[in-house]
């Protein structure tokens, strides 16, 4: 990483570093500065909800606020405007590293993550990170701009670019050639294959056991075999896709602009069944144990089945989808609340206020809510009664925990200390 990252990292890391009861003073210094409260424990409880941890995202005060969250099987990311990507350890909070992506003039996509590194795109460049230490493991200058968030599997990187074309990067042969320094010199070598598509690619891509799925302003979603980039299948709309692509086990949803939302067959491209809406698709459908999640801006928040796309239930209040509990579903109000909604019928169990936390998370991974200030205050919190998280997706991605704990002999517990710099509140 060059000298002047580190220095202005380390930097960043020391003003927004506070343990013991400098931990309570930077809390009020940050309220008064931007009006931000974290909420108390008592107040959540109001909502049957509890906060699990709270913590501090890196950010440039004078310039900068944070855009992104995303999360995967062990952290959550915060990415600013000025290109600083901050992650948490997302059970407990505590801060892992700070790190700084180019010189902070152009925003990023959403990042995302294998098993040893994170990805993230920044106008023309891709950065690879290391999952742990946070250190720029190489950077890439593309061919073109990205157009959305990369896709990642522990082979192969595939990005898609402004002039429709889709790169699918190999990742063994991009780290050959950075530790013997031949980037981006001969970045030819390590792409495996393209597929130009007829305009934008507007969505990440889906990547399944044998084929990458992606889709194009062109009105047309694309099945290419990861191997060999032969297409499998393409499906073509009326109209431009015009929200994120969502999966199960065995199907591929998609909205298009013409406010028709399609459940296709993940392997062939065959219509399992399409509903008509009467409101713009603009935001991500998400699909979870068989409901589908279809949120809108001013017409509510639905859940259909995932099988026959019937309406199972409307809330008119509701507008973007956040998370799922056995009993509850998450969603925002037109005005930025989160609302606690009924699982079974949608019906509103309460508003917590939480407008002022303008970045939230949709996670689709568990059941915990995530949520961020644009002063990189962040917020983890779940449904009381529930003490370990819920897991949804990727279930064979997460760490084996054993089952049982042994018990600590006395020279154990005497010796145990909290974590420093984790704000839990368990």
């Amino acid at each position: 990483m060059p000298v002047w990252k580190k220095l202005t990292i380390s930097f960043l890391m020391l003003v927004v570093t506070v343990t013991g009861s400098d931990c309570l003073m930077a809390q009020r210094l940050n309220e008064s500065s931007v009006g931000i409260t974290i909420p108390t424990q008592r107040q959540l409880g109001q909502y049957d909800l509890e906060r699990v941890w709270w913590g501090q995202a890196v950010v440039d005060p004078h310039r900068d606020r944070i855009v992104h969250l995303s999360i995967d099987e062990i952290n959550l990311y915060a990415l600013s405007t000025a290109g600083i990507i901050t992650a948490f350890s997302n059970e407990t909070g505590k801060k892992l590293w700070a790190t700084q992506l180019g010189r902070g003039n152009n925003i990023g996509y959403s990042p995302v993550s294998n098993s040893k590194y994170v990805f993230i795109t920044v106008g023309t460049k891709l950065y690879s990170i290391d999952r742990l230490n946070g250190e720029i493991d190489w950077e890439l200058q593309l061919p073109g701009s990205a157009s959305t968030s990369p896709t990642v599997d522990e082979d192969a990187i595939y990005v898609g670019t402004l002039s429709g074309r889709v790169y699918a990067w190999d990742l063994k042969k991009l780290n050959e050639l950075s530790n013997e320094s031949k980037l981006p010199a001969w970045r030819e070598s390590a792409i495996r294959w393209t597929y130009q598509t007829g305009d934008t690619i507007n969505t990440p891509a889906i990547v399944t056991n044998r084929t990458l799925i992606f889709a194009s302003q062109d009105g047309s979603l694309y099945s290419v075999t990861l191997q060999d980039r032969q297409l499998a299948f393409q499906f073509e709309t009326d109209a431009p896709i015009s929200a994120s692509l969502a999966e199960d086990d065995k199907s591929i949803f998609l909205a298009s602009e013409d406010q028709n939302l399609y459940c296709l067959n993940k392997l062939n491209g065959i219509v399992r069944w399409r509903i008509r809406t009467s409101f713009p698709l603009l935001f991500p459908v998400s699909v979870l144990e068989n409901e589908v999640y279809l949120s809108s801006k001013k017409k509510g928040l639905f859940q259909l089945s995932a099988q026959s796309g019937q309406e199972q239930w409307w809330q008119p209040l509701g507008s973007r989808f956040i998370s799922l509990s056995p009993t509850r579903v998450y969603s925002t109000d037109e005005l930025g609340n989160l609302l606690v909604l009924s699982r079974t019928d949608g019906a509103v169990l309460a508003a917590v206020p939480l407008r002022k936390y303008q970045v939230k998370l949709m996670n689709e991974q568990t059941d915990r809510i995530f949520c961020a200030s644009e002063s990189g205050i962040i917020l983890c919190l779940k449904q009381k009664d529930l003490p370990f998280p819920i897991r949804f997706k990727n279930q064979d991605k997460y760490p084996i925990l054993p089952e049982i704990a042994p018990e600590p002999t006395v020279k154990d517990v005497q010796s145990e200390t909290p974590a420093d710099g984790e704000n839990t509140d368990n």
